[in-house]
């Protein structure tokens, strides 16, 4: 491997393992984790998924009940304040991670072109075309 590549995916991963959005998930992961009542309701909404998914591996459609069950799963999921707190703390991070995804994929497919300076069919404030936004 390149080492600058190497030294540079280092500077990218130490600041991830830095950042805010990194910080907040497993701030809430460790607060959702120490709480009885928001494992119990991890516990249920995922037997009532692996249930779920046995009956559509089957074949099966999914009756009204087991429709409902799904349903009041998931507002128990969402209303409870730690399981939410991860939740929303998990989607920033995603979202910070795909965007690192996106730069790093229009780097490759366009070259300098996507260095943020707009590329050569786009304006400087991104385009469709390579899917960047600067």
């Amino acid at each position: 491997m390149n080492v600058e590549i190497y030294d540079k995916a280092q500077i990218l991963a130490d600041a991830i393992a830095a950042s805010e959005e990194l910080a907040a998930l497993r701030e809430t992961e460790q607060a959702m984790l120490a709480d009885d009542q928001a494992q119990q309701i991890i516990a249920e909404f995922q037997e009532v998924q692996n249930r779920i998914r046995g009956l559509q591996q089957q074949g099966q459609t999914l009756s009204e009940a087991d429709q409902k069950a799904v349903s009041t799963m998931e507002e128990s999921v969402e209303s409870h304040p730690l399981i939410f707190a991860y939740l929303q703390a998990q989607d920033k991070f995603t979202e910070m991670l795909d965007s690192v995804n996106s730069v790093l994929a229009n780097a490759i497919a366009y070259g300098e072109e996507a260095s943020g300076d707009g590329c050569s069919t786009c304006g400087s404030d991104g385009c469709s075309t390579c899917h960047t936004q600067f």
